[in-house]
């Protein structure tokens, strides 16, 4: 009994938690990166870091909403699931672009920039992530498909060929 509350618990924090997690680690890979890449030491230079990540959402949640007018429809958890164990992808691409920036381009005005990138980058390469595994759950679920396809009508066939043998 305790095993199975266990593994619903584990279940909704993975689905709950799992995109914010991933966002999570962009993001602080990203401001580790500068720490370690710039030599910026300014208290403001955070503050233009979490304004360029902010800024990078707001755009992103009036697009995906048109405008604020359409509500953002949740995916299956099966996909959900899917999508987050390739999270591998979306965090690597995040953090490697805030390395880039940081690396190359330095300075102040790498920080919101940094923060705007990974802001943009990590939601986007997530929502890949979700796309390709919501196209593997429709071939795995018409795959399914034609394959009870093909047992009724091996099962029909079979029934069809003891009524002539009769």
């Amino acid at each position: 009994m305790l095993q199975g509350h266990l593994t619903r618990g584990l279940r909704a924090s993975l689905r709950n938690n799992g995109q914010a997690y991933g966002f999570s680690v962009s993001i602080t890979a990203g401001m580790a990166v500068l720490n370690t890449e710039t030599d910026v030491s300014a208290g403001a230079a955070v503050l233009f870091f979490a304004l360029g990540a902010a800024a990078a959402f707001s755009v992103l949640e009036a697009v995906a909403s048109h405008g604020f007018r359409k509500p953002m429809d949740e995916e299956p958890s099966t996909v959900t699931a899917l999508g987050i164990s390739l999270s591998l992808v979306s965090v690597g691409t995040a953090s490697g672009l805030a390395w880039v920036i940081a690396h190359f381009v330095g300075g102040t005005v790498a920080w919101p920039l940094t923060g705007f990138v990974v802001s943009t980058v990590y939601p986007l390469a997530a929502g890949v992530e979700l796309a390709i595994a919501q196209q593997a759950r429709e071939s795995s679920e018409s795959e399914t498909s034609e394959e009870k396809k093909q047992e009724e009508k091996d099962e029909k066939e079979e029934k069809e060929k003891g009524k002539e043998e009769e």
